[in-house]
């Protein structure tokens, strides 16, 4: 690990504790309680829903960038080669996270609403890399077109 602080600590803190509301609330569920599937179906939703909404916004900026930059989509998605280590690293462990715990629950919990959670894994991913991520420049094509 360098020195140096991770970028867009906010989102990284956000996806950690989403992911530990989801871990929590899941075993939780195991007990099948109706507070328990209350409490997970909230949780699991919320994330669902979260996750929706911080894709959207995250693939909208990352279309905004594309003008200058070549967005691809392992970057934005999957942080290939448009992230730092640690935070690749971070961001795609609390997502493997996410999808472990959800596939659990398919054993465990009925009925199984964490399987819904994982979206907010890739919905903050995206919305981490299209504010924080680097893209190589677009160079300008030459359309024969006079400029606007």
């Amino acid at each position: 690990m360098t020195g140096e602080p991770l970028a867009g600590i906010g989102a990284v803190k956000l996806d950690l504790f989403g992911t530990v509301a989801l871990a929590v609330v899941t075993l939780g569920a195991a007990a099948e309680t109706n507070a328990t599937d209350l409490a997970n179906l909230a949780v699991s939703g919320a994330l669902f829903l979260g996750g929706c909404v911080a894709f959207g916004l995250g693939f909208v900026r990352a279309a905004g960038r594309s003008r200058t930059e070549v967005v691809d989509l392992a970057g934005l998605f999957y942080l290939t080669g448009s992230a730092p280590r640690q935070a690749r690293r971070v961001m795609l462990g609390l997502w493997f996270a996410q999808i472990a715990v959800a596939s659990a629950s398919v054993f465990f919990v009925s009925p199984p609403f964490a399987v819904m959670a994982p979206v907010w894994g890739i919905g903050m991913l995206t919305y981490w890399a299209s504010r924080h991520a680097t893209f190589p420049s677009r160079e300008r094509v030459q359309t024969g077109r006079p400029d606007r």
